[in-house]
């Protein structure tokens, strides 16, 4: 869904938002994507790692007035808002916990694949200018630019290696949990669940921009 306002009174803006459901039973065949059952394509049906429910996108432009008093004319002001639904990724177990000799792509007990949902998405760019005239066809342009602005941590990649077949929260912990009375999400690796790479954190640059 998309509504846009085009520029008329020094102002535009636009709004953008996308509903989507993707599902698959594993794409881009790669080592970690080898299904636990080869046999059994099906049981591999899940969210896709692409899946991205939400997204929104706010953009706008408010300008000056391009005459009139000197001191008031010539600016600019623009901003693009993004806002998103978590991805999903796949819980590992991090060895060969069903003794296939392939360890890669062993999953915690009867979990499916990307069964671990993400954090949100957001971030917020701002740009500002303005233009200086001395000549008829030349001028300066003042920019400023700031990307990420609240300094969100947007998250790309989670440490997703849950070191155990099973979902375990018992000290000290063993080899292999089990079900049973120990089914629960405490990790016995402690790094599971957090971030293994993040997106840019807030970034700033100015920039001078001669017209002629």
């Amino acid at each position: 869904m998309n509504v846009n306002k085009r520029l008329s009174n020094h102002f535009s803006a636009g709004i953008s938002y996308t509903y989507a459901h993707s599902i698959d039973d594993g794409p881009n065949p790669s080592f970690v994507l080898i299904p636990q059952d080869s046999g059994n394509f099906r049981a591999e049906k899940a969210n896709s790692a692409d899946d991205i429910r939400h997204r929104f996108v706010l953009n706008g432009t408010l300008a000056s007035p391009t005459n009139g008093n000197m001191w008031l004319r010539d600016y600019e002001l623009s901003t693009i808002t993004t806002l998103q639904s978590p991805e999903f990724f796949t819980k590992f177990a991090g060895f060969d916990a069903n003794e296939d000799i392939f360890g890669n792509n062993d999953r915690v007990g009867i979990e499916g694949r990307n069964t671990f949902r993400g954090r949100n998405l957001y971030t917020v760019d701002l740009r500002g200018s303005r233009i200086f005239h001395f000549r008829e066809h030349d001028s300066v342009q003042l920019i400023a630019e700031a990307f990420n602005l609240a300094n969100h941590v947007n998250i790309k990649y989670f440490n997703t290696v849950y070191s155990s077949a099973d979902f375990c929260n018992v000290t000290p912990v063993p080899a292999t949990c089990g079900a049973g009375p120990f089914f629960f999400q405490g990790s016995p690796n402690p790094n599971y669940g957090t971030p293994r790479a993040v997106f840019n954190p807030r970034q700033i640059q100015l920039a001078l921009k001669l017209n002629f």
